[in-house]
């Protein structure tokens, strides 16, 4: 690097394409592409049965929202990114479940009419002195 030859040499070696560049796109950590590729054909499977069973039970008829929650369903079942994991599990949520309503009661009320309500409730209670 101290000599205009060696910058050069350098600049080769740094911009050389590597023949062997690692782990394949789309092959998750811990794994190689020969390990995955049959954990992917099993969750493909398993994919496509969930998907018929769930289509008849929540009646989706529309074909692209058929092939949608396959893709979901297999990308919930082979290891991955967490993340990714969560997001195909809450899409196959919104296919199959509705959310609950939110719920929210809201009373606005005034101080005394409040604690009138709190006399009210407990009733008229005496107390006795000696």
């Amino acid at each position: 690097m101290e000599t205009p030859e060696g910058r050069e040499l350098r600049r080769q070696w740094s911009t050389k394409p590597r023949k062997n560049p690692g782990r394949p796109k789309g092959t998750p950590d811990g794994y190689r592409k020969s390990q995955i590729e049959p954990l992917r054909a099993e969750a493909k499977k398993e994919a496509q049965q969930l998907v018929k069973i769930m289509t008849e039970k929540y009646d989706i008829q529309d074909d692209y929202a058929k092939e949608a929650l396959t893709t979901a369903v297999e990308v919930m079942r082979v290891p991955g990114e967490t993340r990714e994991r969560l997001a195909a599990a809450r899409l196959v949520l919104d296919f199959t479940k509705s959310r609950p309503a939110a719920k929210q009661e809201v009373t606005i009320g005034k101080a005394e009419e409040f604690l009138s309500s709190l006399l009210v409730d407990d009733g008229p209670e005496t107390t006795e002195s000696p």
